[in-house]
């Protein structure tokens, strides 16, 4: 009886934190506290960069779209395509309100993220997102100014970042709209993108 009380209880132990671990992954912050506000110093930080058609920032962000930026790094395993299957998702969802919202991926690894290498990689999700990347000095000031967490992880003969998943939405004068969750559904995303299109 006592086996068999303790096998129960072990199992809906594990029921309760199969359960309780997606919930925590889309709730769980970033390594490290992102911006509360973004100033004109991170926008003039991400305007020295270059999208992966070779186009500075400045040029392919100018208009009077929302921006959705966010983080990450090609060679990422898992979150980054995570995230940017994520993104493609909600673009779908939001249908033609999805015209009003430029996307934009920020390299934290510009040694191998390449303009060339980001047009093929951002290919495999949607045309309608932006890439970005620069020289390595360039990357750590926007990463600073946007209080971006970044650490190299070596791995083998290789190396993996580990590093913040925060999405920020700015309006189309630069305002913080909202901070966004980098794990979910699309669907929820483009719930939260339309909140914050709407406000």
């Amino acid at each position: 009886m006592g086996l068999s009380r303790s096998l129960w209880i072990t199992g809906i132990s594990l029921l309760v934190l199969s359960l309780a671990l997606p919930v925590s992954w889309y709730a769980w912050p970033a390594r490290s506290p992102v911006s509360a506000s973004i100033d004109r110093q991170a926008w003039e930080a991400l305007g020295q960069l270059s999208d992966q058609y070779g186009r500075s920032a400045t040029a392919s962000l100018s208009g009077d779209s929302w921006v959705l930026v966010f983080f990450g790094f090609t060679h990422c395993a898992d979150i980054c395509p995570a995230t940017l299957n994520q993104v493609t998702q909600a673009l779908e969802h939001m249908g033609s309100e999805a015209e009003r919202l430029q996307p934009v991926f920020v390299t934290l690894d510009p040694e191998r993220d390449t303009p060339e290498h980001l047009a093929r990689y951002l290919d495999f999700f949607d045309e309608r997102l932006l890439g970005l990347t620069g020289t390595p000095e360039q990357i750590e000031q926007v990463a600073d100014a946007w209080g971006i967490y970044s650490r190299r992880v070596p791995t083998g003969d290789s190396y993996m970042l580990d590093h913040s998943t925060t999405l920020f939405l700015l309006s189309p004068d630069g305002e913080l709209s909202r901070r966004l969750a980098g794990q979910g559904t699309g669907q929820r995303l483009a719930e939260d993108i339309a909140e914050g299109l709407s406000g």
